[in-house]
């Protein structure tokens, strides 16, 4: 014999109940999607700090290289990234000190290095200040006279 529906109304979900289900299943989901947004933003702006440091210090390893009297401009290939500099003198050109008195071998100048990296979007020039030097007189050539 077939059973009958039940009359008293309590075998299931009615349809504000299911509603109600969803509206909060709703809110519960954007609540999540807005922590994920927020920890997607956050690792990238960790990457892009981490990039940004690693080209810092190539660039900063580069600058301790180059002599900027030698080589004023020129460009470097990491593979991945490419490091282009250009330097510009800050004041004239002297001669450097021989110990204890006199002129030494060297001609000197301080410089400003400016590191950019081509192709690369957002990441700031790098600055660097160093001294540039080229010798001037023969090895053990230095002259007795007064120093700049």
């Amino acid at each position: 014999m077939p059973t009958r529906p039940d009359a008293s109304g309590s075998g299931g979900f009615t349809l504000v109940e299911a509603l109600v289900a969803l509206v909060i299943l709703a809110a519960c989901l954007i609540g999540f999607y807005q922590f994920l947004a927020t920890a997607l933003d956050g690792a990238a702006a960790a990457e892009r700090a981490a990039t940004a440091y690693d080209h810092r210090q190539s660039a900063l390893a580069l600058a301790a290289a180059v002599n900027p009297m030698e080589t004023p401009e020129g460009s470097f290939d990491l593979g991945a990234y490419r490091i282009r500099w250009r330097s510009q003198r800050l004041g004239t050109v002297r001669q450097s000190n021989a110990f204890p008195v006199g002129k030494g071998e060297f001609a000197i100048a301080l410089y400003r290095i400016v590191f950019d990296f081509p192709g690369e979007n957002g990441l700031p020039e790098i600055e660097v200040t160093k001294l540039g030097y080229h010798r001037s007189a023969p090895r053990g050539q230095t002259s007795g006279e007064g120093v700049n």
